[in-house]
């Protein structure tokens, strides 16, 4: 149950922000942060679309910011599987399979190329 929440909640926050990714500029600012423009764009678009009064907005507000903390905590420890994972791998190859593992992961990693 909690699993099926917690991809709720994603699918929820990622069709907010992109919704309101050219409706509403004014949550973007200079120092704002990737994680803070999310929060902002998720909160406007959901008080909007809601029709929240005050105490709701902020009562929102309060758990967007308990969501993308313990989000972002999740995020920190798959890294940290996933690196503890990797370097066991690298253990057991040689160094020609490590430079080929290696150029692997890097091209996992690169973001799919535009056409």
């Amino acid at each position: 149950m909690l699993t099926f929440a917690l991809i709720f909640l994603c699918g929820a926050l990622v069709g907010a922000i992109g919704i309101t990714l050219t409706a509403d500029q004014s949550v973007y600012s200079p120092a704002a942060s990737p994680q803070e423009i999310n929060r902002n764009l998720t909160l406007n678009n959901l008080s909007t679309e809601l029709n929240l009064n005050e105490s709701q907005h902020e009562r929102l507000g309060k758990v967007l910011d308990d969501y993308f903390q313990y989000y972002h905590a999740l995020q920190d420890q798959l890294d940290e599987v996933k690196s503890s994972g990797q370097e066991k791998i690298l253990e057991i190859l040689t160094e020609e399979q490590r430079v080929k593992f290696q150029r692997m992961v890097s091209e996992a990693q690169a973001p799919p190329a535009a056409q």
